[in-house]
């Protein structure tokens, strides 16, 4: 029952981080008591699609069970996050967490932990708790509904390559990404050295360096190959993106601005 409870709360501390599931858990639950008991097909599922991890996750955020998550059901998943009781919680702690529970690798697990971390200051606190909810509470009412969850889910589930791609770009790790940066961690996929990407290219450095899944990288290619003619150019598509996500012309782009890349992807329909 513990791991069960264990599992389903890592995964909502996700970016609002998640109003996702806090199974009936008292605040300051001991996560890192239950880290290495093993799981088990029984108990936890880890090839859960998007829709099942959705509801799994909002059933155990609701730990009254009465329909809505409130603000304080997801301040008690942020205590079960905060493992050394300092009051925020690290990448460290975060990425440890959550690989435990869903087994994705690092470059998710992270890509997660900046989708929360609102103030790029590489720690989640208190301070973030507010806006994270405020992300979900769409309607403003003070409470999380179903749906609103579901939406918002599905959204940040889209996000999370994009944050991978934001990180990997980001050479000098300073939460800024330069057009300089953004083209040259391009080039590194162009294989036959022809100064274009084209999907396979694309495709097998994405996979190959753990980034992420093939799924990922065909639909973050649609979303930059800008002209559709199955080639990414520093040139032409990179600048267009770029250009286009850069909104207050600063030339460089934040998380914030990057993610809106979201509305670029094909958006998958919630079902039921």
């Amino acid at each position: 029952m513990y791991l069960s409870f264990f599992c389903d709360t890592v995964t909502l501390f996700l970016r609002l981080l998640l109003v996702r599931y806090t199974c009936a858990l008292p605040a300051h639950f001991p996560f890192s008591s239950y880290i290495n008991i093993p799981n088990s097909s029984s108990e936890v599922d880890p090839k859960l699609d998007m829709y099942g991890i959705i509801n799994v996750l909002y059933l155990k955020a609701d730990k009254d069970m009465n329909g809505m998550i409130s603000e304080p059901e997801l301040a008690d998943v942020y205590h079960g996050f905060d493992t050394n009781g300092d009051g925020h919680v690290t990448k460290s702690e975060f990425v440890t967490l959550w690989q435990s529970i869903t087994h994705q690798n690092q470059e998710h697990a992270e890509a997660f932990f900046y989708l929360a971390d609102l103030n790029d200051d590489n720690i989640i606190d208190s301070s973030d708790l507010n806006p994270l909810y405020n992300v979900f509470d769409t309607d403003g009412d003070g409470q999380v509904t179903a749906h609103e969850f579901a939406e918002k889910w599905v959204g940040i589930i889209l996000e999370a390559p994009i944050a991978v791609l934001f990180e990997r770009s980001d050479a000098n790790k300073d939460n800024i990404l330069t057009h300089n940066e953004f083209s040259k961690f391009f080039s590194s996929f162009d294989t036959n050295g022809d100064h274009r990407v084209t999907r396979s290219e694309f495709e097998h450095g994405w996979t190959s360096s753990g980034f992420g899944t093939s799924t990922e990288a065909d639909t973050l290619f649609a979303a930059l190959d800008t002209d559709h003619d199955g080639r990414i150019t520093a040139s032409h598509d990179l600048n267009s993106r770029f250009t286009a996500l850069d909104v207050n012309h600063d030339h460089h782009l934040i998380i914030l601005e990057a993610i809106k890349m979201a509305a670029y992807l094909p958006r998958p329909a919630l079902q039921g």
